[in-house]
């Protein structure tokens, strides 16, 4: 008795899992409930034209929500202490760090441009400046340097083979940060540029 009941107890759950997905029968392929419960609602026209009009209009909802929620968010109030120091900027031409050619722009997915050119090709950085980082590594942008061009202007050089500068130290137009290269996620040599 206590032994058919245990038996009764374990097998609830293999007769739920069979409730769920039976047991394939040979030669009546489609024959679980659920394949039958979709085969016969999408079979009609109207009720296959009614779900993608539902889902199309959830879909284009979802999109317009996102819209509404990030134009209804509150920016904070910022409060202004000092007048902000007027500086006359002499440098007015930032330069291209390579001559090679620009492969992918700039869009949504991808914040910077990328220029190509073979391993090895000097790269000079787009005005002067101080370099704030410089990291290597394998993934993501590899070996990478960014350096502070003064008035909030930043440029993010990745990809490079070799670096050349370190931490703090001041660079013009002239010299070289290092060389174009492979190291990251990358397909092929060039250097992504972000500014």
């Amino acid at each position: 008795m206590v032994k058919r009941l245990l038996l009764e107890l374990v097998m609830i759950p293999y007769q739920l899992y069979r409730l769920i997905v039976p047991a394939p029968r040979p030669g009546r392929p489609g024959s679980h409930p659920i394949s039958k419960f979709f085969r016969r609602t999408f079979e009609h026209k109207r009720t296959r034209k009614a779900i993608s009009a539902a889902l199309t209009l959830l879909v284009m909802g979802l999109g317009q929500m996102s819209n509404l929620m990030a134009r209804t968010t509150q920016a904070t109030e910022v409060a202004l202490i000092s007048q902000p120091e007027n500086r006359l900027i002499t440098q007015t031409t930032l330069e291209k760090p390579l001559d090679g050619r620009l492969a992918q722009g700039f869009h949504g997915f991808h914040r910077g441009i990328d220029i190509l050119d073979p391993v090895g090709t000097p790269i000079e950085p787009i005005a002067d400046g101080v370099v704030t980082e410089v990291s290597l590594g394998r993934l993501g942008w590899g070996n990478t340097v960014v350096v502070d061009h003064g008035n909030g202007l930043a440029s993010r050089y990745a990809h490079m083979n070799e670096v050349r500068m370190i931490e703090n130290d001041q660079i013009n137009k002239d010299q070289t940060l290092g060389t174009v290269g492979m190291t990251g996620w990358t397909t092929g040599p060039h250097l992504h540029l972000e500014v």
